[in-house]
């Protein structure tokens, strides 16, 4: 785990196979979701879960970033019309989407906020199964740790 612009950051691996969720954190905090291919029933799990586990903040990054933007709004809007008890946190979930990759890390880190909820930790969750992008993103990870200040190069 890195601490970054007072937030603590990690990156964990979507994978069907394993507990991936246990690795989440229970308050405070927001999620950027790498996207790739086009996987509803993996973006689904993850905004799931991302909400039952009271997420701040959701960031969609990559190529499906419009497709996971509009699933998490659409699961939140279900939720708070629902006639089944649905978990909704007492605050309002913020979401986004970034087709960069730098600048969807980037704002996630530096940028985002919730005004109903403080953000203390960013969870990078990769849901790619690409291993480029996900090395991509924890070399992002450990720029910013060391200071680097993104610019449109």
């Amino acid at each position: 785990m890195n601490r970054i612009n007072d937030r603590n950051v990690r990156f964990v691996e979507f994978d069907t196979s394993t507990n991936w969720a246990s690795n989440l954190p229970s308050d405070n905090w927001l999620a950027i979701i790498l996207t790739k291919q086009k996987n509803k029933n993996y973006f689904e799990e993850i905004i799931r879960k991302s909400i039952d586990n009271n997420v701040c903040f959701i960031c969609s990054v990559g190529e499906q970033h419009n497709l996971v933007h509009d699933m998490a709004d659409e699961e939140i809007v279900l939720r708070d019309v629902d006639i089944e008890p649905l978990h909704l946190p007492d605050h309002m979930i913020v979401t986004t989407g970034h087709e960069d990759l730098k600048e969807g890390v980037w704002f996630g880190i530096f940028t985002a906020s919730n005004e109903e909820c403080e953000i203390e930790e960013v969870v990078i969750i990769n849901a790619t199964k690409d291993v480029v992008m996900g090395q991509k993103a924890t070399d992002q990870i450990a720029k910013f740790q060391q200071g680097y200040i993104s610019t449109n190069d």
